[in-house]
Protein backbone atom coordinates (compact mmCIF):
# COMPACT_ATOMS: atom_id res chain seq x y z
CA UNK A 1 0.00 0.00 0.00
CA UNK A 2 1.59 3.33 -1.07
CA UNK A 3 2.56 6.03 1.80
CA UNK A 4 0.62 9.56 0.74
CA UNK A 5 3.51 12.21 0.49
CA UNK A 6 2.93 15.07 2.53
CA UNK A 7 2.04 18.68 0.71
CA UNK A 8 5.13 21.31 -0.22
CA UNK A 9 3.51 23.35 1.97
CA UNK A 10 3.88 20.96 5.27
CA UNK A 11 7.37 20.32 4.37
CA UNK A 12 8.26 23.82 4.36
CA UNK A 13 6.88 24.21 8.01
CA UNK A 14 8.40 20.65 8.69
CA UNK A 15 12.02 22.44 8.13
CA UNK A 16 11.52 25.67 10.54
CA UNK A 17 12.57 24.30 13.88
CA UNK A 18 10.41 25.41 16.88
CA UNK A 19 11.25 28.03 19.62
CA UNK A 20 12.77 25.37 21.97
CA UNK A 21 14.48 23.24 19.71
CA UNK A 22 18.51 22.60 19.29
CA UNK A 23 19.38 24.17 16.17
CA UNK A 24 17.52 27.34 17.16
CA UNK A 25 18.99 27.59 20.47
CA UNK A 26 22.73 26.88 18.78
CA UNK A 27 21.95 29.39 16.36
CA UNK A 28 21.58 32.31 19.18
CA UNK A 29 24.64 31.54 20.56
CA UNK A 30 26.38 31.62 17.80
CA UNK A 31 25.23 35.14 16.86
CA UNK A 32 26.23 36.56 20.54
CA UNK A 33 29.92 35.25 20.03
CA UNK A 34 30.18 36.57 17.00
CA UNK A 35 28.79 40.02 18.41
CA UNK A 36 31.33 39.74 21.33
CA UNK A 37 33.73 39.45 18.62
CA UNK A 38 32.88 42.36 16.32
CA UNK A 39 32.94 44.65 19.58
CA UNK A 40 36.18 42.91 20.84
CA UNK A 41 37.97 43.92 17.39
CA UNK A 42 36.26 47.44 16.99
CA UNK A 43 37.85 48.40 20.48
CA UNK A 44 41.14 47.09 19.42
CA UNK A 45 40.57 49.11 16.23
CA UNK A 46 39.99 52.10 18.20
CA UNK A 47 42.75 51.72 20.32
CA UNK A 48 45.12 51.94 17.48
CA UNK A 49 44.12 54.52 15.78
CA UNK A 50 44.07 56.69 18.55
CA UNK A 51 47.57 55.60 19.24
CA UNK A 52 48.77 56.18 16.21
CA UNK A 53 46.76 60.09 16.14
CA UNK A 54 48.42 60.62 19.71
CA UNK A 55 52.11 59.70 17.69
CA UNK A 56 51.36 61.98 14.74
CA UNK A 57 50.30 64.94 16.98
CA UNK A 58 52.92 64.88 18.80
CA UNK A 59 55.63 64.56 16.29
CA UNK A 60 53.33 67.62 14.33
CA UNK A 61 53.90 69.87 17.59
CA UNK A 62 57.56 68.83 17.69
CA UNK A 63 57.64 69.70 14.15
CA UNK A 64 56.46 73.55 14.63
CA UNK A 65 58.22 73.86 17.61
CA UNK A 66 61.53 73.50 16.11
CA UNK A 67 60.46 75.26 12.88
CA UNK A 68 59.29 78.06 15.19
CA UNK A 69 62.89 77.98 17.37
CA UNK A 70 65.00 78.23 13.59
CA UNK A 71 62.79 81.20 13.13
CA UNK A 72 63.72 83.08 16.34
CA UNK A 73 67.39 81.87 15.72
CA UNK A 74 67.24 83.95 12.37
CA UNK A 75 65.08 86.98 13.91
CA UNK A 76 67.86 86.89 16.51
CA UNK A 77 70.92 87.38 14.40
CA UNK A 78 69.21 89.58 12.21
CA UNK A 79 68.46 91.89 15.10
CA UNK A 80 71.68 91.74 16.25
CA UNK A 81 73.24 92.51 13.22
CA UNK A 82 70.83 95.75 13.14
CA UNK A 83 72.72 96.30 16.62
CA UNK A 84 76.06 95.88 15.30
CA UNK A 85 74.75 98.62 12.34
CA UNK A 86 73.45 101.36 15.05
CA UNK A 87 77.04 101.00 16.79
CA UNK A 88 79.06 101.41 13.61
CA UNK A 89 76.89 104.51 12.79
CA UNK A 90 76.72 106.04 15.96
CA UNK A 91 80.73 105.78 16.28
CA UNK A 92 80.76 107.06 12.69
CA UNK A 93 79.08 110.04 13.89
CA UNK A 94 80.35 110.67 17.21
CA UNK A 95 83.14 109.36 16.73
CA UNK A 96 83.26 107.16 19.81
CA UNK A 97 81.14 103.68 20.52
CA UNK A 98 78.24 104.29 23.00
CA UNK A 99 78.79 103.83 26.63
CA UNK A 100 75.01 102.33 27.34
CA UNK A 101 72.57 100.77 25.25
CA UNK A 102 70.27 103.61 26.18
CA UNK A 103 72.43 105.79 24.42
CA UNK A 104 71.92 103.75 21.85
CA UNK A 105 69.06 103.93 21.56
CA UNK A 106 68.44 107.49 22.30
CA UNK A 107 70.90 109.02 19.55
CA UNK A 108 69.84 112.13 17.69
CA UNK A 109 69.97 111.97 14.44
CA UNK A 110 68.57 108.00 15.23
CA UNK A 111 70.93 104.97 14.39
CA UNK A 112 68.47 102.47 15.42
CA UNK A 113 64.94 102.00 13.77
CA UNK A 114 63.62 100.97 17.12
CA UNK A 115 64.86 99.02 20.57
CA UNK A 116 64.66 95.68 18.93
CA UNK A 117 63.41 92.87 21.53
CA UNK A 118 65.14 89.58 21.86
CA UNK A 119 63.55 86.86 20.46
CA UNK A 120 64.67 84.03 22.38
CA UNK A 121 63.77 86.05 25.95
CA UNK A 122 60.70 88.06 24.36
CA UNK A 123 62.32 91.17 25.98
CA UNK A 124 64.72 94.03 25.25
CA UNK A 125 66.76 92.74 27.92
CA UNK A 126 70.77 92.82 25.34
CA UNK A 127 73.61 91.92 27.08
CA UNK A 128 76.33 94.56 25.74
CA UNK A 129 79.43 93.61 24.83
CA UNK A 130 82.16 95.94 26.01
CA UNK A 131 85.13 96.75 23.98
CA UNK A 132 88.14 94.28 25.09
CA UNK A 133 85.70 91.05 25.73
CA UNK A 134 85.83 89.64 23.05
CA UNK A 135 90.07 90.11 22.37
CA UNK A 136 89.33 92.72 19.89
CA UNK A 137 91.82 95.70 19.98
CA UNK A 138 89.94 98.72 17.77
CA UNK A 139 92.17 101.84 17.55
CA UNK A 140 91.26 104.67 18.94
CA UNK A 141 90.49 102.92 21.88
CA UNK A 142 92.13 100.85 25.09
CA UNK A 143 93.88 97.54 24.39
CA UNK A 144 92.49 95.74 27.16
CA UNK A 145 89.62 96.82 29.18
CA UNK A 146 88.17 95.53 31.96
CA UNK A 147 87.94 91.75 30.35
CA UNK A 148 85.15 89.90 29.71
CA UNK A 149 83.58 87.28 32.01
CA UNK A 150 83.96 83.53 30.93
CA UNK A 151 81.58 81.44 29.26
CA UNK A 152 79.21 80.44 31.66
CA UNK A 153 79.20 83.70 34.38
CA UNK A 154 76.15 85.87 34.97
CA UNK A 155 75.97 88.10 32.18
CA UNK A 156 77.01 91.81 33.15
CA UNK A 157 73.96 94.43 34.05
CA UNK A 158 72.86 96.24 30.26
CA UNK A 159 72.63 99.32 32.53
CA UNK A 160 77.04 99.02 32.74
CA UNK A 161 78.77 101.42 31.63
CA UNK A 162 82.11 101.13 28.92
CA UNK A 163 82.61 101.32 25.11
CA UNK A 164 80.19 99.19 23.99
CA UNK A 165 80.85 97.31 21.00
CA UNK A 166 78.44 94.59 20.40
CA UNK A 167 75.66 92.88 22.57
CA UNK A 168 74.52 89.23 22.76
CA UNK A 169 71.38 87.35 24.25
CA UNK A 170 70.50 86.95 28.14
CA UNK A 171 69.12 83.78 27.45
CA UNK A 172 71.85 80.65 27.63
CA UNK A 173 69.45 78.33 26.22
CA UNK A 174 71.43 75.53 23.97
CA UNK A 175 70.43 76.58 19.99
CA UNK A 176 70.22 74.45 17.09
CA UNK A 177 71.86 76.59 15.03
CA UNK A 178 75.59 76.44 15.02
CA UNK A 179 76.89 80.02 15.06
CA UNK A 180 80.52 80.90 14.84
CA UNK A 181 81.02 77.78 16.39
CA UNK A 182 78.73 78.43 19.37
CA UNK A 183 75.87 76.66 20.20
CA UNK A 184 74.27 78.76 22.86
CA UNK A 185 72.17 82.20 22.55
CA UNK A 186 74.33 84.20 25.21
CA UNK A 187 77.37 82.97 23.40
CA UNK A 188 76.63 84.08 20.16
CA UNK A 189 78.29 87.83 20.03
CA UNK A 190 77.34 90.59 17.53
CA UNK A 191 80.18 92.50 17.69
CA UNK A 192 81.48 95.43 15.50
CA UNK A 193 84.64 94.72 14.00
CA UNK A 194 86.36 97.48 11.36
CA UNK A 195 88.28 95.08 9.88
CA UNK A 196 84.97 93.13 8.35
CA UNK A 197 82.69 96.39 8.73
CA UNK A 198 83.16 99.31 6.87
CA UNK A 199 82.69 102.30 7.72
CA UNK A 200 82.60 104.62 10.68
CA UNK A 201 86.61 105.45 10.00
CA UNK A 202 88.40 102.09 11.05
CA UNK A 203 90.45 104.08 13.34
CA UNK A 204 88.25 105.18 15.93
CA UNK A 205 89.83 109.04 15.83
CA UNK A 206 87.12 111.60 16.33
CA UNK A 207 85.05 112.42 12.46
CA UNK A 208 86.55 115.86 11.36
CA UNK A 209 83.92 118.04 10.00
CA UNK A 210 84.90 118.74 6.70
CA UNK A 211 85.72 122.99 6.38
CA UNK A 212 85.74 124.47 2.92
CA UNK A 213 89.08 125.39 1.06
CA UNK A 214 89.69 128.87 1.82
CA UNK A 215 88.93 131.15 -0.62
CA UNK A 216 90.91 134.27 -2.86
CA UNK A 217 91.74 136.79 -0.31
CA UNK A 218 90.53 139.81 -1.53
CA UNK A 219 92.23 142.79 -2.32
CA UNK A 220 91.14 146.28 -0.66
Amino acid sequence: MALAMPTGRWRRRSRVPGPGSRVATGRVQLTGHRRATVAGFTLASMVVIMAVMAIMLTVAVQSVTFQRQREKEEELIFRGRQAVEAIRLFRARNGRFPLTLKELVEADPRVLRKPWADPITGVADWVPVFLGQEGQVVAGGPAGGSGAPKEGTPAPDTEARGPIIGVHSRSCQDSIKVYDGRTRYCDWKFVFDPQKQGGGGGGGAPVQPSVPPPGPTRRR
